[in-house]
């Protein structure tokens, strides 16, 4: 099932990410359509930081859900798109039904080379520096929740060749997406797209220091000054602009992300809270537990206590 990587699932598979999910096995391993109602309501109500090895589009016409992809975090109602591609990092909490629907997929399914020069131009929405959350206009969603339901309707289909019609139709949805992510961006103030620039830049940075902290090749508490030395800006002006674009500073991000990694290591491993806090570059166990517990409301020992080892 979950292969762990450090102390972070990565789900190899569409079945992997179903069984985990609470959901039933898609009807094929490379590709899978459904309406998001559809789906049980006794599923997972909150999926932990994770990595998966394939792509996903979710069309949400209405939701309340809790989305996060590394720091970013949003909240979802309705009319919006969400992606996630091949290493992403995100986690999201539920609560209630949700409505829409979402395209599993997977590389070879699409015929998609991540690696190719002209990826990110092709499908922008694919990659790291990428808007979590696409809003769309009623026209939009209208004309996207058509092109699914026929994805949808094929894949339930006993036609021989529904796997090539759905295959050609997910082709256009996804050009279609790609009209209105680029339509959506390119009216940003240059302003902001300079800002984007910027905090993509600092949550890269923050995504891979955290990274080697936690393979134990860095040893120091990331902070403000940190990343900005690295972006060659001044801290106040990282924070600054961070706080404009986000709400929050660029210290509230570094915070949040350091206790997804923390939550992540005391639900997928079984190390003890010490040893997560010296992986995290924190001095003593006691500034952790506290740290913890300001975030989160609780102690780590009461947040493990809560979901059972992978």
């Amino acid at each position: 099932m979950a292969e762990i990587y450090s102390h972070i699932p990565f789900l190899k598979t569409i079945n992997d990410f179903f069984r985990l999910y609470g959901l039933k096995k898609p009807l094929h391993p490379e590709i899978m359509c459904m309406r998001l109602q559809d789906q049980p309501d006794d599923k997972l109500m909150h999926m932990p930081l994770y990595r998966a090895n394939f792509f996903r589009v979710i069309l949400f016409t209405n939701a309340h859900l809790h989305f996060a992809s590394g720091d970013k975090k949003h909240s979802v109602i309705n009319n919006c798109l969400c992606f996630t591609y091949p290493g992403k990092l995100e986690s999201w909490k539920r609560s209630g039904r949700l409505y829409g629907y979402v395209i599993y997929f997977t590389p070879s399914f699409a015929g998609l080379d991540i690696t190719n020069k002209h990826f990110d131009k092709d499908y922008p929405y694919f990659n790291f520096s990428s808007e979590l959350l696409l809003p769309l206009s009623s026209t939009d969603a209208a004309s996207l929740k058509k092109q699914a339901g026929e994805m949808v309707k094929e894949m339930y289909s006993n036609e021989s060749d529904r796997l090539e019609m759905i295959r050609k139709l997910l082709l256009l949805y996804l050009h279609n997406i790609k009209r209105i992510y680029n339509k959506t961006t390119d009216n940003l103030p240059a302003e902001v797209k300079v800002s984007k620039t910027i905090y993509n830049r600092f949550r890269k940075e923050l995504d891979d220091y955290l990274q080697q902290q936690c393979a134990g090749k860095e040893n120091k508490m990331p902070t403000v000054s940190l990343f900005a030395g690295r972006l060659a800006v001044n801290a106040n002006y990282l924070n600054s602009i961070i706080k404009k674009l986000t709400g929050k500073t660029a210290s509230a991000h570094i915070q949040e992300k350091i206790i997804l990694e923390a939550k992540s290591f005391l639900i997928h491993t079984d190390l003890q809270v010490a040893e997560i806090c010296f992986k995290l570059g924190f001095e003593n166990t006691s500034y952790f537990n506290r740290f913890f517990k300001k975030q989160t409301g609780i102690t780590p020992i009461q947040f493990r206590k809560q979901f059972p080892l992978v």
